[in-house]
């Protein structure tokens, strides 16, 4: 009889190890966020399961769990989307968030999980009267609509890329507009199209050249026009990219880094040789999270997340 209970307990005491063990699928990865915005504008983290040594950053800087958004968040907003990644255990969310009730901010998220327990919380937030960049994002992202449908096709198994290689294709963006000659240009399908902080900065039909643009209708232009065109030439660096979050089921990669642009040079010369004024009249930094939709090793659409951050900054946090 001993032994027929003993063999129970440990039968028992095996399925509770597997069942810790299992990984967590896209559905619960996306029950994770749910809970932490869910959370959030109740100003309550004690109701999240948290390891002891979880950490959360907004905007680059540490915080303890409970402050920032923790404590002003007040509702959720209408645009959702989803990046999760089973494999590494992490699951990345780009929405909009309402804060004190009446601030509309466009924001992404990044969550690690492990063993039900999350252990690491990332938010970049672009909150409008936050300068340029961050104006009234959140409310150019929900008159836009859903998401892009691009962003939520399933990739039949056969036609997936391997986690190396989508991230290789992302990293071939950022190495294709630091320091640009046009000379080299990222692999983009025909109808990429890029949304920044709710804005379309491609293919925009109406967009007029400006003395900023080297007479150029940049906003006009596709993805890889544009980086033919040499214009990003005054972005002296993008650092510390990380590549964090790969859905090879929708073939998305969800990317943080910062872009450096240290304005010291107040002219440069295109390929074709003509003459234009950095647009930069100071030096500046931006932390950006943004996501990348490939397929057949092009990328589709480009979705980011803008915000002004102090020059050279960067999160000693998730930077190591």
């Amino acid at each position: 009889m001993k032994r027929i209970w003993l063999s129970l307990l440990l039968l028992v005491a095996a399925s509770h190890h597997v069942r810790a063990a299992d990984p967590c699928d896209r559905k619960c990865l996306e029950g994770h966020v749910d809970s932490v915005v869910t959370a959030m504008i109740a100003h309550s983290p004690n109701r999240l399961m948290l390891s002891k040594t979880v950490r959360y950053t907004e905007n680059g800087v540490e915080l303890r769990i409970g402050d920032g958004l923790w404590r002003t968040a007040s509702a959720r907003g209408k645009y959702n989307l989803y990046v999760s990644d089973p494999e590494a255990g992490q699951v990345g969310f780009y929405g909009t968030l309402i804060e004190s009730g009446v601030v509309l901010d466009y924001i992404a998220l990044r969550l690690k999980v492990f063993e039900s327990l999350i252990s690491e919380i990332e938010a970049i937030v672009a909150r409008p009267g936050g300068g340029r960049i961050g104006e009234h994002a959140g409310a150019l992202v929900e008159k836009l609509g859903p998401p892009r449908p691009q962003f939520l096709q399933t990739v039949p198994p056969a036609e997936r890329m391997s986690r190396d290689t989508l991230i290789e294709t992302a990293n071939s963006y950022f190495s294709g507009v630091v320091n640009q000659t046009g000379r080299f240009t990222a692999r983009f399908a025909s109808t990429c199209n890029r949304i920044e902080n709710g804005r379309q900065t491609t293919n925009v039909k109406d967009s007029k050249p400006g003395e900023r643009t080297a007479g150029i209708a940049l906003l006009a232009l596709g993805c890889e026009a544009q980086q033919k065109t040499g214009w990003w030439a005054h972005m002296t660096e993008i650092r510390n990219r990380r590549f964090p979050i790969v859905d090879r089921e929708r073939g998305l990669v969800m990317t943080f880094a910062f872009f450096d642009h240290d304005a010291a040079a107040r002219t440069y010369y295109l390929p074709d040789g003509t003459k234009f004024t950095n647009p930069a009249d100071f030096p500046n930094t931006i932390e950006v999270s943004e996501l990348f939709q490939i397929r057949d090793g092009k990328i589709d659409q480009i979705e980011a997340v803008i915000n002004s951050v102090p020059y050279g900054m960067r999160s000693d946090v998730w930077d190591r």
